[in-house]
């Protein structure tokens, strides 16, 4: 088993307003995505003591997570493959109401909130300042491979020239996101908008959106049934550096986050995480993009953390 660094040893870092990692993550609600078909509260009880055991078992951990966010069909049950491989007691609820990033982050900072006690996002130094990371990618890098939704006329000047050469094309990004500073930091020209980013696209406001390849797929089919006319590129693609998918839970919140850390590890140990990650259907549909020949421009990632540059290469992907 790959050894696994305790939370306790980590060096400290500075934390940051919430106010300014809530507007730095404020992603359109449009863009969730709600993938589970389930009730609205189902319950998975799991690693609890069997009947008669001469030891009482520890009370089991009560885990709320959303059904909402970055393949949430996929992390889901990672989740539940980490507290299952943690060999403690949980119970994992899982709550299909949707809710806008900011009052995600919001909740999850405050202990026993009854709604979300871990959530995912790609990480960033404002999200490991002030919540507690656990620092395995749940994507394996896959987050950082970047596909572009751009109109016809985009498509062409792209054609035209170098793929995406400083200032060929403008790149639409929410506000204050973090890649906007990565593509800004690597030359490329950013247009930031509070609007429909694919709207933007399609009137010519911005040439181009990099999406993940978790996610884009989903995201444009929804933008072309809604009238907007908007494709995937179909030649280039971009690839972030140590930008990856993370667990995030309270910064208190010990246990959790030593459960689900001892659990991810003891996944990849016995090959549970392996098993999962390739037969997901949608990371399979995603490792897919990275076999067609798109030129693959990579970029730095000029705010990552120093525990996040020095994430293990067993744990990650060959995406180049």
């Amino acid at each position: 088993m790959m050894p696994a660094p305790r939370f306790s040893q980590r060096q400290p870092v500075l934390r940051l307003p919430l106010a300014l990692l809530i507007l730095t993550f404020l992603i359109p609600a449009f863009w969730a995505v709600s993938a589970l078909a389930a009730s609205d509260d189902p319950v998975d009880t799991g690693g609890l003591a069997m009947p008669g055991a001469s030891v009482p078992a520890p009370a089991p951990l009560v885990v709320h997570a959303l059904n909402q966010g970055t393949a949430p069909a996929y992390v889901l049950k990672v989740l539940k493959l980490a507290l299952d491989k943690s060999g403690r007691p949980y119970v994992l609820k899982v709550d299909n109401h949707t809710l806008p990033t900011a009052q995600v982050l919001r909740l999850l900072e405050q202990p026993d909130n009854g709604t979300v006690d871990v959530y995912w996002l790609p990480t960033a130094p404002a999200l490991e300042a002030h919540f507690q990371p656990v620092r395995v990618p749940l994507d394996r890098g896959l987050m950082g491979y970047r596909l572009l939704a751009v109109n016809e006329a985009a498509q062409a000047k792209i054609n035209a020239g170098t793929p995406l050469s400083p200032g060929q094309v403008s790149l639409a990004q929410g506000p204050g996101w973090p890649e906007a500073r990565l593509l800004r930091a690597a030359g490329q020209t950013v247009h930031e908008t509070a609007g429909n980013l694919y709207n933007e696209v399609a009137t010519g406001g911005a040439d181009a959106v990099p999406r993940s390849s978790l996610d884009i797929d989903q995201e444009v089919e929804r933008a072309q049934q809604a009238g907007v006319p908007v494709t995937v590129a179909r030649d280039v693609a971009l690839f972030y550096r140590d930008f990856y998918l993370y667990f995030f839970v309270a910064k208190h919140n010990d246990r959790l986050a030593d459960m689900l850390q001892d659990g991810l590890y003891q996944a990849y140990a016995d090959g549970a995480f392996m098993a999962l990650f390739r037969n997901d259907p949608q990371i399979r549909a995603a490792m897919a993009y990275t076999r067609q020949g798109r030129r693959v421009l990579t970029l730095a990632n000029p705010d990552a953390t120093t525990p996040t540059r020095a994430i293990a290469a067993s744990l990650t992907e060959s995406l180049e």
